[in-house]
């Protein structure tokens, strides 16, 4: 059976005879990208057999998880993962790469269900999932562009206290969100005053990095992360 390593190079190789060089390098950039994540963070999820031989393979002949494993161990969760964490919190890309990349990704998943590298029932899975993940990857990246460049040109002032965490949009209003601890208890923190441009482009679900203040007029963004859809 082919590697991973392998079928990825196979279907870049069909992409630079298809496209011309400066679609092509978005191809090459985002399947890189993919390998790297993969070998990265894919071996966690492996059964006893599996990760045993990853440990012997890994260090007795440095060799990486797209080196050992074959397509088999590419599905919807790898994926998922790829896009909905590495791509958000390991890559500062443009809100135009991330669109590139949820294009490709859709396109490599197809074409994994063509050649029999992926099997029906996990293509259908797997490219539901990219088709919801690529639409919503730029929004999140300019969602979180748009938070800080708020905060830094509205500087809390005056609060007693502060939260920070992952927290969960669950209610949003014009210029106001509601948020819950994505990890912690399940004590709704609102509302957090905001620009109508923000709350208008964030969407219930969405889980983002923030630390929060409370002030006398209510609560207020005083530094901000990632922003995660979830």
């Amino acid at each position: 059976m082919k590697t991973i390593k392998q079928v990825l190079r196979e279907f870049l190789k069909e992409q630079q005879a298809r496209f011309k060089p400066r679609t092509y390098r978005g191809y090459e950039s985002a399947i890189c990208l993919f390998e790297h994540c993969l070998n990265g963070c894919a071996s966690q999820n492996l059964n006893e057999k599996d990760s045993k031989l990853f440990d012997e393979l890994y260090n007795e002949e440095n060799k990486e998880f797209c080196e050992i494993f074959g397509p088999d161990k590419i599905g919807s969760f790898e994926i998922s993962e790829f896009l909905d964490y590495f791509m958000i919190r390991k890559v500062m890309g443009s809100k135009e790469f991330m669109k590139t990349v949820g294009r490709v990704m859709r396109k490599f998943v197809k074409w994994m269900n063509g050649k029999g590298y992926m099997n029906e029932e996990e293509y259908e899975n797997t490219a539901e999932i990219v088709d919801e993940l690529k639409d919503e990857l730029p929004k999140v990246e300019g969602l979180s562009n748009l938070i800080y460049d708020y905060i830094q040109n509205n500087p809390p002032k005056d609060f007693t206290e502060t939260v920070e965490g992952y927290f969960m949009v669950t209610k949003i209003k014009p210029g106001e969100l509601w948020f819950e601890d994505y990890i912690g208890p399940e004590e709704e923190i609102g509302p957090v005053f905001v620009s109508t441009e923000i709350s208008s482009m964030c969407k219930v679900g969405w889980v983002i990095s923030l630390e929060l203040g409370k002030t006398i007029k209510g609560w207020q963004m005083l530094e901000s992360g990632n922003v995660y859809p979830s």
